[in-house]
């Protein structure tokens, strides 16, 4: 009901003003009623006419806002939708990159393992080669050296603590070629009755004395040379080890006493007495025997590769000058001081 008054209200008021046009114009009464009756029926005309409108419009207008707030919220939806879809591209963007580092990164370490392992494989083919071509050779020393000097019995293997393959060869070699008339090897044992055999071989008057500290290596050397009958040709000599002075070095080496018969030596080979517990355990063999060598005489120093006999050759450089080096590449390393 209350929503009609305003169009009562419309109609009223335009009745009034209608009948009170027609009474201005001095109109008869007749004519007054018909004016404010067509007003109350324009007003209510025009007033439910706007009414309608108001509503219509009203309800445009919340269609409109209902419209646009679900336009908002469905906007507000797919930005979300788009911001999560957007994140969880980036993720699995982000996932894909990092995967794909693991896997360069499991490729790069799987590529270096494997250039490591080959670099290992060539490495081992190779030392395993180079073993076998070295031990090729020292057999075919020692088949040469069978040759140059024969034995009526077989010998004991050369090689760990015994002179080497190729050293032995180089000393029975030197002696077939040059006979020295003395040879000290200071370290009996192989190459002592090798040297023997070789003197016997090239049928001279020689002497090989060989000098060891320890009484039963001493006596294995001779029982060696007995029994490949070169006795005639060796001598072996029992120096135990003691504390002394030699070119004004406290030194322990073999004790000179035991060694004051030897003179003239030609050729001094030095493979003792054993390093190991004492530095520089062979220096005192040249210092000590130096003027009892002759005139050009050879000095061989074994086991060149370790580093106590490399000081020991720089000493005795320094301490000798006009000495003559030469090196030999055996298994052990060697070389021959010839002295001026």
């Amino acid at each position: 009901m209350r929503s009609r008054l305003p169009v009562v209200a419309l109609g009223v008021v335009l009745a009034v003003l209608s009948g009170l046009l027609a009474w201005a114009l001095s109109a008869p009464f007749l004519a007054v009623a018909v004016a404010a009756g067509l007003g109350l029926v324009v007003g209510l005309v025009l007033g439910q006419g706007l009414m309608w409108l108001r509503v219509t419009t009203g309800r445009a207008a919340r269609i409109e806002y209902q419209t646009l707030h679900r336009l908002e919220g469905m906007r507000a939806i797919a930005e979300k939708r788009h911001e999560i879809l957007f994140k969880a591209t980036r993720e699995a963007r982000e996932r894909g990159a990092a995967a794909e580092r693991e896997a360069k990164r499991a490729a790069d370490q799987s590529s270096r393992v494997r250039e490591a392992v080959t670099r290992q494989e060539r490495e081992l083919r190779l030392s395993i080669m180079n073993q076998i071509d070295d031990q090729v050779v020292l057999l075919e020393d020692y088949m040469q050296l069978m040759r140059l000097v024969p034995m009526s019995l077989p010998m004991p293997r050369p090689g760990t603590w015994a002179a080497s393959e190729d050293l032995l060869l180089w000393l029975a070699g030197y002696v077939l070629e040059h006979r020295p008339r003395t040879v000290v090897d200071l370290g009996s044992g192989q190459s002592s009755v090798w040297m023997a055999a070789a003197m016997r071989t090239a049928g001279y008057d020689g002497r090989v004395i060989g000098v060891d500290h320890d009484e039963a290596f001493a006596e294995g050397t001779r029982e060696l040379a007995r029994r490949q009958g070169v006795e005639d040709w060796l001598t072996v000599v029992h120096a135990p080890l003691r504390e002394q002075e030699v070119a004004g070095r406290s030194v322990r080496w073999y004790d000179l006493d035991a060694l004051s018969g030897i003179q003239d030596i030609d050729v001094m080979s030095i493979d003792g007495p054993p390093g190991q517990g004492t530095s520089h355990a062979r220096w005192p063999a040249l210092p000590a025997l130096h003027d009892r060598l002759s005139s050009g005489a050879v000095v061989v120093l074994d086991d060149m590769i370790r580093r106590d006999e490399q000081e020991i050759l720089e000493d005795w450089l320094a301490r000798f000058p006009g000495v003559d080096v030469e090196r030999l590449d055996f298994e052990k390393g060697a070389l021959v001081l010839t002295l001026p």
